[in-house]
């Protein structure tokens, strides 16, 4: 519900709050007193179009507000299209510079005007001479005719299941995408891995092949100085073995003078042990290397395949190794996408079948239930003073031979909504061929249509707010009285906003609000001004007799009041 309206420098006017009520809320006034500057600063919350000359003069900017309240029912729908509501509460506003400039705001948080338009949509049908939020539009004539034949919960079946058609081929044309680019790869990849396992790299093996490789080219060297390091040390004449020899019974009879010499005369017998050690060891090295030419060649192959892998796979081993690893991933992922292909094109055909068993539901009770409403409506509409009205409901496929609906041997297309392509068609005058509602020129005649389809779908409509226009237009008497009592009966179920300049429909209100013109100081400016008991009647009053208001004017108001 619209609790409260703020206006703040909107073209004539300079600042109003009007706070609107539950059921019916009637506002009357003089012509061009700004009845319709009211809409359009609603209409301006609600994402509508906007220009500069709105901004009063002398002001920078106007600013519009709307306040809104919701029930537990309304919030749960409003939450499941993701309107961000506060503890139930929602606050839309609209600032427009001077300059043309304008910015939205939901709850406080800037947002794009986007975002506006689809929350207003949401919340409001605004029906007035230039503007028609949703009956004009073809797109939502479905969902209407889904209302009146209770078939909301069929269609929600056949978007689920043409949700997880489209999930489902998504995934099955992503598994068919990479199994081709296997597929592709298949026979590089064999080449690759089996290159890769015949030579067979090790992690840190280059290392070791070049360091045996080296002792191999270089074996004569290694065996003819380590032979003679040998003899040098332990071998030969004079050799440094024998020295120390000498040097050790040079020491032994200086201990026999001066015992202190002992660590000295230890350190030497280490020595000597250590140089005979060495020696023995040099002699056992020099023997065990071998000159095999053959080996040395066997090396410098497996090297060069192993700098070949690198060349071409990484730039180490370990990367070698990384990559082969990763081409046998890809080996057992081809193998296994066959039986993951299998389920997933199982999975898509079971819910392409569910899809096109919901839409063919739906289309049959669409076909039903369109024959009832265009009864319902003529009839409505004969009451709102359109006798003559023709109204009919166009239901339209198309044959598309990969559609993934049949029936009768003939495939159809379809989508989240269904087959069918719903539209509203109408004649308002005898003779007159029906044709599409959105060509009618008459906002009246529209603003009763939506009347009149609003009390048919009255107990299953999501939008909660109506506001009409000067519904009113071209009609007095007993048919405003009709018009009265079916907003009235309408307001049960629906917050009612009507502009209006009958008594009939005024009379019948919850709330009662006058828009009036006058000037302070030499500025014209509009107010709206909620009646109480006595200004209501005297404004039905004047409603009734025009400029000079008569008793028997206000006792006729007081009786249309009782």
């Amino acid at each position: 519900m619209l609790t409260r309206l703020h206006i703040k420098d909107f073209a004539l006017i300079e600042e109003a709050e009007i706070e609107f009520g539950p059921g019916l809320n009637a506002i009357t006034g003089e012509t061009g007193a700004g009845k319709s500057i009211l809409i359009g600063a609603l209409n301006s919350i609600l994402g509508g179009p906007i220009n500069a000359d709105l901004v009063r003069d002398g002001a920078d900017k106007c600013v519009v507000e709307g306040f809104f309240e919701f029930d537990d029912n309304q919030t749960q729908h409003l939450a499941e299209i993701e309107v961000p509501l506060e503890d139930g509460q929602l606050i839309l506003r609209r600032e427009i510079h001077n300059g043309g400039r304008s910015r939205a705001f939901i709850n406080g948080q800037g947002q794009p005007i986007k975002k506006l338009k689809e929350i207003g949509s949401a919340l409001v049908d605004l029906h007035g001479q230039h503007e028609h939020q949703s009956l004009l539009d073809p797109k939502l004539h479905a969902r209407f005719l889904d209302a009146f034949g209770g078939l909301d919960d069929d269609r929600h079946q056949v978007a689920r299941y043409w949700r997880q058609c489209r999930d489902h081929s998504t995934r099955l044309n992503q598994l068919r995408s990479e199994h081709d680019a296997l597929v592709a790869e298949d026979s590089l990849r064999t080449f690759q891995l089996e290159e890769i396992r015949l030579v067979g790299p090790q992690p840190g093996e280059e290392a070791e092949l070049e360091r045996e490789l080296q002792i191999l080219e270089n074996a004569e060297t290694l065996v003819q100085n380590g032979l003679e390091l040998h003899d040098l040390l332990y071998q030969r004449e004079g050799a440094v073995y024998e020295q120390l020899g000498q040097v050790r019974r040079q020491l032994d009879r200086l201990l026999e003078i001066d015992l202190s010499l002992s660590p000295q005369a230890v350190a030497l017998e280490e020595l000597i042990y250590g140089v005979e050690d060495l020696a023995r060891h040099l002699h056992d090295y020099a023997r065990k290397i071998e000159v095999a030419p053959s080996r040395a060649d066997q090396l410098r192959e497996r090297l060069d395949g192993l700098r070949d892998l690198k060349r071409k796979y990484g730039g180490t081993l370990e990367q070698v190794v990384k990559y082969a690893r990763q081409l046998s991933a890809k080996a057992d992922r081809a193998g296994a996408l066959d039986a993951e292909l299998a389920t997933a094109a199982q999975q898509r055909d079971e819910s392409l079948s569910q899809f096109s068993a919901c839409c063919l539901t739906l289309s049959a009770a669409r076909h039903q239930a369109s024959a009832t409403l265009c009864k319902s409506l003529v009839t409505a509409l004969g009451e709102l003073g359109m006798a003559k009205a023709q109204f009919h409901t166009e239901l339209a496929t198309t044959e598309d031979p990969q559609g993934p609906v049949e029936r009768a041997g003939t495939r159809f297309a379809a989508g989240e909504h269904g087959m069918e392509h719903v539209a509203f068609h109408i004649s308002a005058n005898a003779g007159e061929t029906p044709r599409p509602l959105a060509r009618i020129a008459s906002g009246g005649e529209i603003s009763r249509v939506m009347l009149a389809l609003k009390e048919a779908i009255a107990g299953r409509d999501l939008v909660s707010i109506l506001v009409f226009d000067e519904i009113d237009s071209g009609i007095s008497g007993h048919i405003a009285a009709a018009v009265g009592r079916k907003m009235q009966a309408l307001s049960a179920s629906h917050q009612t906003i009507a502009i209006t300049h009958l008594p009939q429909i005024a009379s019948l209100a919850d709330q009662h609000f006058s828009v009036r013109k006058r000037q302070i100081k030499k500025r014209t400016i509009t107010e709206v001004v909620a009646l109480d008991e006595k200004a209501r009647t005297e404004e039905i009053a004047y409603l009734l007799a025009g400029e000079t208001v008569s008793d028997t004017a206000r006792q006729h108001a007081q009786e249309m009041l009782r």
